[in-house]
C-alpha cells in the first residue's frame, strides 16, 4: 500500500512486497520504486493425498468419530445391562461379556420369540442384541435425499440396501426382520466390509421389537409390560428409550460454545457461513472485486452495473460469468466482446482445436 497522499516521489528506501499465497507454494516479490529487487516462490506439499485429493487429517478424524461411536455404544449396552439386571432377567450386568455359547443363535430365538415364550436369559439376550445391531437410521431428511443423487457413493449404496431388503420382506410377507434374514441369509446375516444388501433400517427392527413385546405378553412372559418396553422403546418419538437412544445435535449453551467471537465486534458471536447475511457478504465482496476489460482497459463495475447485477444471484440456482455479462449487454453497459478480469479465456490458436472451454461458463457466485 502506498502511504503517501500526493503524487510526491517516494523516498530512495521504499520497499513493496507482495505476496502470492496458493495451497501448494507461496509466490513473492520485493520491488523498489524503480526495479525488482528480488522474486521467488517456495513450494511445499499439498495437506491432501496425491491418489485422491483427500485431507491428510481425514483418517485422524474418522479414527476419533469410530472412537467416539464405540463409546457411546459401549456406555448404551453397559445402562441397557444394568436394566436388565434391575429387572432380574440376568444375574450380572456383565453376563452379555461372559456368557456362555449358546445352542441356539439369537436370530434364530428372535424369530422363536413370536410364537412361544422366551426364558429370562432368551428374552434379555433377544433385547441386548437388537439394542446393539439397532439398524441404520438417517441423521437427517436432508441427509436421505442427498443419498438419492448419490448412487455410486456409500449414502447411496446404503439407501438401495435398505430398499431391498424392505422389498423382500413386502414381497414374502415376512412377520419381522429376523424371519426375513434368516430366510434370505441363512448362512451370513451380516454385511461384510463395503456390502449393504443385508441392510436394516432401524425404523424396522423397532416395529419388530414392538411385535415381539406384543406376543410376549400375550404368551405371558412377565418382563414384557408395556413400562419396561416404554425404557427400551421409549415414547414413539424415536428419540427417548434404550433403543433410539442417541447423542442429541448441539443446541443452546452447548453450541455457543463452540462458535468465536466476531473480529470487530467483541461482544458478538461470528455469523454463520450457512446464513443469508454471510452469503449476502460473500456476493457484495465479489461484486467489488469483479473487473470488466473493455478495449484493453480494466475497471470495476458502475453503481448502475451494481444495481443491475445485484439481484441476480437470488433468481437462479447459481449466477454464471456469462448470465452477467448477457445481462449488462442487453441493458447496453458493455459491448458484447467485454471480458471479465481474472479469467484464463483461451488464444485463437487454441480456439482453433476446438477443445477449449468457454471461461464465462464457470459460476460466479452461488447462494444455496
Amino acid at each position: 500500500m502506498n502511504p503517501t497522499t500526493n503524487n510526491a516521489p517516494l523516498p530512495p528506501d521504499f520497499l513493496t512486497l507482495g505476496l502470492d499465497i496458493g495451497i501448494a507454494s507461496v509466490g513473492w516479490a520485493v520491488l523498489s520504486e524503480r526495479h525488482i529487487v528480488d522474486i521467488g516462490v517456495r513450494c511445499f506439499d499439498k495437506a491432501e493425498t496425491a491418489k485422491e485429493g483427500e485431507s491428510l487429517n481425514l483418517n485422524r478424524r474418522q479414527a476419533r468419530l469410530m472412537r467416539r461411536r464405540l463409546y457411546r455404544r459401549s456406555w448404551r449396552l453397559t445402562k441397557l445391562g444394568r436394566l436388565l439386571k434391575q429387572r432380574g432377567l440376568i444375574d450380572s450386568a456383565a453376563f452379555f461379556k461372559h456368557q456362555p455359547p449358546a445352542t441356539v443363535s439369537t436370530w434364530q430365538l428372535r424369530v422363536e420369540g413370536l410364537d412361544r415364550q422366551l426364558s429370562a436369559q432368551e428374552w434379555a439376550r433377544v433385547i441386548y442384541h437388537l439394542c446393539k445391531h439397532r439398524g441404520f437410521h438417517w441423521a437427517s431428511k436432508a441427509e436421505e435425499v442427498l443419498a438419492e443423487g448419490d448412487a455410486k457413493g456409500e449414502g447411496g449404496r446404503v439407501k438401495k440396501g435398505l430398499a431391498d431388503t424392505a422389498a423382500k420382506m413386502a414381497a414374502k410377507d415376512y412377520r419381522t426382520a429376523a424371519e426375513m434374514v434368516l430366510a434370505e441369509f441363512p448362512h451370513a446375516q451380516r454385511n461384510k466390509r463395503g456390502e449393504y444388501d443385508k441392510a436394516l433400517s432401524r425404523v424396522l427392527l423397532d416395529q419388530e421389537f414392538s411385535l415381539l413385546f406384543e406376543q410376549q405378553r400375550r404368551l405371558g412372559n412377565p418382563w414384557a409390560n408395556a413400562e419396561f418396553e416404554q425404557r427400551i422403546r421409549g415414547d414413539g418419538d424415536r428419540k427417548s428409550g434404550l433403543f433410539w437412544n442417541q447423542k442429541p445435535a448441539l443446541a443452546g449453551s452447548d453450541l455457543l460454545k463452540m462458535l468465536g467471537q466476531c473480529t470487530f465486534e467483541k461482544s458478538e458471536f461470528r455469523a454463520p457461513k450457512a446464513s443469508f447475511t454471510a452469503e449476502r457478504h460473500v456476493w457484495l465482496t465479489r461484486l467489488n472485486n469483479l473487473r470488466v476489460v473493455v478495449d484493453g482497459a480494466s475497471r470495476p463495475l458502475t453503481q448502475n452495473e451494481r444495481i443491475l447485477a445485484l439481484l441476480l444471484p437470488y433468481q437462479t440456482d447459481q449466477l454464471k460469468y456469462k448470465t452477467l455479462k448477457a445481462a449488462l449487454v442487453k441493458a447496453g453497459h458493455i459491448p458484447d466482446s467485454a471480458r471479465f478480469g481474472g479469467l484464463a479465456y483461451p488464444s485463437e490458436a487454441q480456439k482453433e482445436t476446438g477443445k477449449t472451454k468457454d471461461p464465462e461458463d464457470q459460476p460466479l457466485v452461488r447462494l444455496p
